[in-house]
């Protein structure tokens, strides 16, 4: 098993004998091979590529087609994805761009991507991959230091070509974790974006910075000029929060609940109008409503709610209506077939999912006691409300 300190080698890939081992070991299990050759090079960073190419060939197709040297250890598993990079590539329209966090450069690459980017500058503290960031992004300027250490360089950089600060929009993905475990405060991260943002904001037009799912959105405001705050929902899962700051902007920033799709994304903007108040109501109308991850984040489903006359059911975060929405990629619809004490209900054979809210028994418990396979058409919510226990069956409505 390879050091998870050792970092893949660019230069282990200059001769045609790289392409030629991995292409006879592509069928190989990589454990074998990690036991055969240990951290020998040029075999580590070899085994390092079969790895990425066999775990992440949804995540990065673009960049295996084009023979991205892929790094070792967390880097690639806890980078964006291709699909959320070129998102964050589509909110910039500078002519310029900085990465001062670039990770494995995933984002980096992004927007290098967009038709009239003219010039890169891409900054990583960790040596190895910086050196692996020379050989994947070979148009764009690099360095390798704290994000707040090569500010001279970036400096210097923007002087040279002669750049105002109206072509840069500068990007952060500062890093969340400490030595306790995760963090999610602005504060804690590293570089820190609250002490650093007017700095930043003297180079730039734009500071754009990625964010934690976890993060408190009212902390964001501590964010000078915020424009934007844009929650992004990728495969069912809430990826990353958003933050756009603009030079001089005033006014409250707008929310957007974005999920992307293989063909584009599509938004739910808050216009920042007062949200109605809505209804709450213990029994259930006709359907279901559960706003997905973006909307949930983001709180727009109360805007939702209220335009379209939702009713709030007392139970988690869902909400019933008698006349069916409209099919929407924010949130899943449900038709309502039973609610009843739990385990009295009448099952259809081609079983579903299970999920539970505030019930006490984990939904393997309660699978296992209704004897009901899996499925995805139906669906039974496990609810508990206050010290009543009930169990819904739904139908789910494409």
């Amino acid at each position: 098993m390879a050091h998870p300190k050792q970092q893949v080698h660019p230069e282990d890939f200059n001769s045609s004998e790289a392409a030629t081992w991995l292409a006879s070991h592509k069928d190989s299990a990589v454990s074998d091979l990690r036991l055969k050759y240990g951290l020998q090079r040029p075999y580590a960073s070899w085994i390092a590529q079969l790895e990425a190419q066999r775990k992440y060939a949804n995540k990065f197709p673009a960049l295996l087609l084009n023979n991205w040297i892929f790094p070792s250890g967390q880097a690639t598993e806890q980078s964006s994805s291709e699909r959320t990079a070129l998102y964050k590539a589509s909110l910039i329209s500078s002519t310029y761009t900085a990465d001062l966090c670039a990770g494995m450069g995933i984002d980096s690459w992004g927007f290098t991507q967009r038709t009239g980017s003219h010039g890169h500058f891409v900054n990583e503290l960790d040596p190895g991959l910086s050196r692996l960031l020379e050989v994947n992004l070979k148009y764009a300027t690099h360095t390798s230091g704290t994000a707040t250490s090569v500010l001279p360089k970036l400096k210097r950089w923007l002087q040279e070509k002669n750049i105002a600060p109206s072509e840069v929009t500068i990007y952060l993905d500062p890093d969340r974790r400490t030595g306790a475990g995760k963090s999610v405060a602005l504060q804690d991260a590293s570089p820190n974006v609250v002490i650093l943002q007017h700095e930043f904001l003297k180079l730039s037009h734009t500071l754009l910075t990625k964010h934690s799912p976890m993060v408190d959105l009212k902390a964001l405001h501590e964010l000078e000029y915020l424009c934007e705050i844009h929650v992004v929902e990728y495969q069912g899962e809430c990826k990353e929060v958003l933050a756009i700051q603009r030079a001089e902007y005033t006014g409250e920033p707008t929310i957007k609940a974005v999920v992307l799709q293989e063909d584009g994304s599509v938004e739910q903007s808050n216009a920042q109008r007062p949200v109605a108040m809505v209804a709450f109501v213990n029994e259930l109308d006709q359907f279901l409503i559960q706003p997905g991850p973006s909307l949930a984040k983001s709180n727009l489903h109360e805007r939702i709610a209220a335009e379209q006359h939702w009713r709030k059911w007392t139970v988690g975060n869902l909400y019933t209506t008698d006349k069916l929405p409209a099919a929407s990629p924010f949130y899943k619809l449900y038709q309502v077939i039973e609610l009843a004490k739990p385990y009295k209900l009448k099952l259809p054979p081609e079983g579903g999912a299970i999920e539970r809210i505030g019930y006490p028994e984990h939904p393997e418990v309660i699978r296992k006691k209704l004897g009901w396979k899996e499925g995805r058409e139906n669906k039974l919510f496990a609810v508990q409300k206050g010290k009543e226990k009930l169990m819904v069956l739904v139908k789910r409505l494409e």
